[in-house]
C-alpha cells in the first residue's frame, strides 16, 4: 500500500514538473506602450505646470511683501513664500523622470512588431514548415 502511494505521489510530482505551462503572460502590444507613454506625458506636463504655478506664486509673494504690499512685519509671509518656490521646484524636477519613461516607452513602441515566422517542426514523423505568430522587439546597441 505505501509503494502505490508513493509511485502516485512521484507520478503527480513528474507530471507537475515536466508539463508544460497552459497560461502564458500577456503580450504587451504597441498600442499599451503608446498609451503608457501618453499617460506618463501627460503626469509629467501635470508636474511641470503645477510646480512652475507654485514657484511663481512664491516669487510673487516674496516680490510682494518685500514691497509691503502684505505686513512686512509678519515672518510667516516671507517662509511661506520661499516654501512655495523651492517646493514648485521640487515638483518640477519630479517631472523629469516621467519625461525620460514616456519617450523610452514610445522608442519601444515604434521597435516592437508582430509578424509570422516559419519554423521547421516535426509533423507525421517528417520535418516541415510551420507559421507561428511572433512578436519582433528591436534592439537598438
Amino acid at each position: 500500500m505505501k509503494e502505490a502511494i508513493v509511485s502516485i505521489v512521484l507520478l503527480i510530482t513528474a507530471a507537475a514538473t515536466f508539463c508544460q505551462q497552459t497560461n502564458s503572460p500577456p503580450i504587451v502590444a504597441k498600442q499599451d506602450y503608446l498609451l503608457k507613454s501618453k499617460k506618463q506625458k501627460k503626469a509629467a506636463k501635470i508636474l511641470l505646470g503645477g510646480g512652475g504655478a507654485l514657484t511663481l506664486t512664491g516669487i510673487l509673494l516674496s516680490v510682494s511683501t518685500a514691497g509691503g504690499a502684505l505686513d512686512p512685519a509678519s515672518k510667516d509671509n516671507s517662509s511661506l513664500a520661499a516654501g512655495l518656490g523651492y517646493g514648485g521646484a521640487v515638483i518640477m524636477a519630479g517631472s523629469i523622470p516621467f519625461f525620460i519613461s514616456s519617450s523610452k516607452n514610445k522608442r519601444k513602441a515604434m521597435s516592437i512588431s508582430f509578424k509570422n515566422q516559419s519554423l521547421l517542426g516535426l509533423k507525421n514523423g517528417g520535418f516541415a514548415y510551420k507559421v507561428v505568430p511572433s512578436v519582433s522587439l528591436k534592439i537598438d546597441l
